[in-house]
């Protein structure tokens, strides 16, 4: 097929490739519709290449998608060290480094073609080269269908990658111009025009129609990819009709075995229907295999795919993902199941637990008996695959049936590993009384003589007493976590398990952190970083690190684990981890005044279904930043309380308690739950709860001045962080200086509204109208004036708080720190940014403003009212990237 029309697709491959031959390594996406031309158009491109390795794979559409399927059929070609991986790795990024470290070493043209049908394993490995790739010298090309990927396809994070890389290109295909057709066509008797109408300008169907040699052009493709079918051998039918049941090229090695000779693959060459390519022989086009496919009489398929599996069966190596394609199509349901109980196993190892949950479900679902303890084994790797997919409910109910199926058999360390698990996924379903009672219940079944217990059943018994030791440091019950936690490590040395020794080890850190004890932090981090991996552990190993760092105000640090944390669990196909990281981070925003950044976080997690426990912030995050604006959020604090009620734990029960003190200030509409939040401030004490019970008493003496003359008397003795021991002790100005130092601008406008100054008040209303704390701003105003005041700040007009300069809220607050003299690194530092992005931002505000030194950009803010008018004296001439 002649190229046309394809020049400027050609030039933006050519583009990247001089870039990675000079050292800066980049990728780039072609997609088009079905028969556009990507093939080609990039076996054109690579034909070209004399100076690089062209490496060429491609997806296949199978049932399920066989994990990294086109890196195994590159195996090969990738070296030693990547085929090593690929059948022994444990976890997927060891998978992922060794490929890209051979792009780095060899600078190569990765190609993959028809990522519509990508496994999640392949498209994370693509991510992840993507954000590694500047620094080699080789090129990554994708190719997909773009009328084949939905809303909500996997491949659907790759192109907002690609989108947002400065490093990556996407070539669109459009279809053939009239113009073009006309010059395809040379000489034939056909009007180019009615062509295009009929075929909609799609290269592979004007062709198609062009080389059809029959007297009237079909008005369907099909037709004219069966009229070269006439006259073929029984023999080329039969070929024909394999190629159409395998979903990929058959290499050249089994076409011995399945009885395909020379003359047919010579009958149907010249026919023009199949290829010869890298992995063996396969369609010109995948539109062939559609229209072949529909010639087969029904039931006709069976015996083509026990063909192929029996042949693939005695091959070396074969693919699992691809003896299950073959063992459905041949009905064979024992054949199915064992072939997709491997391939789950396989592509959980690849980190592909979308996939290895579809092939365990589908060995689940075939018909005939199994044994007892094989059903069991299934149903609990399908759990354990769905509560990392974040689908807990199917998690309950799988470890649920084959909790029974252990009964029935009489295996106590298998029914003590399904109650182990359902601990775990009831307290991530935020129900918390039936995981306590599912983790006691781990122990108890194994009860009997420690001397006479096996290696599996110790370990069994470890990894209860660590879940019971995780679930009573998350109510603060340390002292007990600690005892648990060490006896779980005993057992952890008895038998050998690291994974074990892992989860004692942080239980034991994070409660070092909840006593106060900031190396208990570096420990547990420093645990964490050593890890070879991140799986599940080490994921909510960080996730409670950083839920502490939080609730502690440790911003910076939060940022610093977020900032690789959560791209990781996208990486590594672990949603019920980025939930709770994403609420976490929703939180952190919230406290810093980034309300809007927020709100995307928490409605990235409310906009699907998501555990309830990461929930919990979101709907917080969510309902208060409504109230806030605009009085409203009832449903979603609502929904915050109820599910910290479900949970129990005083860690989650004070924020929440605090947001429906904070209504019932703010609205004041009577609640009845402030007398379960009086009670819970009054009964829940101990060590982690400083900031929540700070927090709480606070909003507690806003409701109801006459309980802060009482809880004046003795703070400390409280229990409360030190901003709030410094407010609730009359002491606002410093609780304002501690809050401004800690970047929590709400907590400081209020503290100096509390303060009561004409000029505090008039500095914590500016703060809380350029938050856009609208109802609570109106509040303080309204109290003011029926206290008596005689003169109430009025609310900035609106084109003042936008600025007429139209600088965002940030470089606003950006500026105001160097009007404060601040230094670049000084203000990276106090708002948890880099100092690059601090000049980009300043340069921003120099431009806006139109003027070239930051001291003429403080005195022009002044003029405008955007900051106030300090010494400009006091403010460096400099210009932004010396500071």
């Amino acid at each position: 097929m002649r190229l046309l029309e394809r020049d400027d697709h050609l030039g933006v491959l050519a583009a990247q490739l001089t870039r990675a031959r000079d050292g800066r390594g980049g990728m780039a996406v072609v997609c088009g519709e079905s028969g556009a031309g990507k093939s080609t158009l990039l076996q054109e491109f690579t034909d070209r290449i004399v100076d690089m390795t062209v490496l060429w794979g491609a997806c296949d559409p199978l049932t399920t998608p066989r994990p990294l399927g086109p890196f195994h059929d590159l195996a090969a070609e990738l070296g030693d060290v990547v085929t090593s991986q690929l059948r022994t790795a444990s976890q997927p990024h060891e998978i992922f480094t060794a490929v890209f470290e051979q792009l780095r070493e060899r600078p190569s043209v990765l190609v993959v073609d028809d990522l519509h049908w990508a496994d999640q394993g392949t498209i994370d490995l693509l991510r992840f080269l993507l954000r590694r790739i500047r620094v080699t010298s080789s090129f990554v090309i994708g190719a997909f269908r773009d009328d084949e990927i939905t809303t909500t396809h996997p491949l659907r994070s790759l192109l907002g990658d690609v989108a947002r890389s400065p490093d990556a290109e996407t070539a669109t295909l459009r279809p053939l111009s009239v113009a073009a057709i006309t010059e395809l066509a040379e000489n034939r008797q056909v009007d180019p025009a009615w062509l295009h109408r009929l075929t909609g300008g799609n290269p592979f169907f004007v062709v198609e129609m062009l080389d059809h040699a029959g007297e009237e052009i079909p008005r369907t493709v099909r037709d004219a990819i069966l009229a070269r079918t006439h006259g073929l051998s029984n023999e080329a039918w039969d070929l024909l009709h394999t190629l159409a049941c395998a979903p990929e090229a058959i290499p050249d090695r089994l076409l011995a075995d399945l009885g395909i000779g020379l003359d047919p693959l010579l009958e149907v060459n010249l026919a023009g229907l199949i290829r010869r390519g890298p992995r063996g022989v396969g369609f010109r086009h995948d539109l062939c295999r559609m229209a072949i496919g529909a010639t087969l009489p029904p039931g006709g398929e069976v015996s083509l795919h026990r063909r192929m599996l029996d042949v693939l069966e005695s091959s070396p190596h074969p693919d699992p993902a691809v003896l299950t394609h073959h063992a459905l199509g041949a009905g064979d349901a024992a054949r199915t199941r064992a072939h997709a109980t491997e391939a789950g196993r396989v592509a959980a190892r690849s980190g592909a637990h979308t996939q290895a949950a579809a092939f365990f479900a589908t060995a689940l679902e075939q018909p005939g008996a199994m044994p007892a303890a094989d059903e069991a084994g299934l149903l609990e790797l399908l759990a354990r695959e769905c509560y990392l997919l974040d689908r807990l409910a199917d998690a309950i109910a799988a470890s649920d049936r084959a909790m029974s199926l252990r009964e029935q058999i009489h295996d106590p360390t298998g029914v003590s590993s399904n109650h182990h698990a359902l601990a775990m996924y009831h307290w991530y379903h935020a129900d918390r009384d039936l995981a306590v009672r599912h983790a006691s219940a781990a122990e108890a079944v194994l009860e009997g003589d420690p001397a006479q217990r096996s290696d599996a059943e110790l370990r069994e018994l470890g990894h209860a007493v660590a879940m019971q030791a995780y679930l009573a440091m998350q109510s603060n019950d340390i002292q007990r976590a600690r005892l648990l936690a060490a006896h779980a490590s005993e057992v952890a040395c008895v038998v050998d398990d690291p994974p074990l020794s892992m989860r004692a080890q942080l239980t034991r850190g994070i409660c070092d952190m909840l006593d106060g004890d900031q190396r208990g932090r570096d420990a547990t981090l420093s645990i964490l970083d050593s890890a070879s991996t991140l799986d599940e552990i080490h994921s909510s190993g960080y996730s409670n690190l950083v839920y502490l760092d939080v609730e502690q105000r440790r911003f910076r640090h939060a940022a610093e684990i977020l900032g690789f944390t959560v791209p990781l669990t996208v990486e590594r196909d672990l949603p019920i981890c980025r939930v709770w990281q994403l609420g976490a981070r929703a939180r952190m925003k919230l406290l810093r005044g980034d309300w809007s950044d927020a709100l995307a976080d928490a409605d990235s997690v409310l906009g699907r279904p998501s555990a309830p426990i990461a929930r919990t912030w979101p709907h917080l995050v969510r309902g208060v930043i409504e109230l806030r604006r605009h009085g409203g959020g009832d449903v979603d604090i609502d929904a915050a309380w109820d599910l910290a009620v479900r949970l129990d734990e005083p860690i989650r029960l004070f924020p929440a308690a605090a947001a429906v003190m904070e209504r019932a200030w703010l609205n004041g509409v009577a609640d009845g739950r402030v007398e379960a939040c009086r009670e819970l401030l009054a009964t829940a004490f101990g060590p982690g709860l400083e900031w929540g019970r700070g927090e709480l008493a606070t909003w507690l003496c806003r409701l109801d001045p006459g309980a802060g003359t009482e809880m004046s008397i003795d703070v400390t003795a409280m229990g409360v962080a030190e901003p709030f021991r410094l407010q609730l002790r009359g002491d606002f100005d410093g609780a304002a200086a501690r809050w401004s130092a800690l970047s929590a601008p709400y907590d400081q406008a209020l503290a100096l509204v509390d303060a009561g100054t004409t000029q505090s008040t008039r500095v914590g209303l500016d703060l809380l109208d350029r938050l856009g704390a609208d109802h609570v701003a109106a509040k303080v105003r309204l109290d003011l004036r029926r206290g008596g005041a005689v003169s109430v700040p009025a609310r900035r007009r609106s084109a003042t708080l936008a600025n007429p300069a139209g600088l965002t809220t940030r470089q606003v607050e950006i500026l105001a720190l160097v009007a404060d003299g601040s230094t670049n690194a000084e203000i990276a530092n106090r708002l948890f940014i880099s100092a690059k992005t601090v000049d980009h931002h300043v340069s921003a505000v120099l431009a806006k403003l139109q003027v070239v030194s930051r001291r003429d950009a403080v005195r022009r803010a002044g003029e405008l009212g955007i900051v106030g008018s300090p010494d400009v004296n006091d403010a460096t001439e400099a210009t932004p990237l010396d500071r």
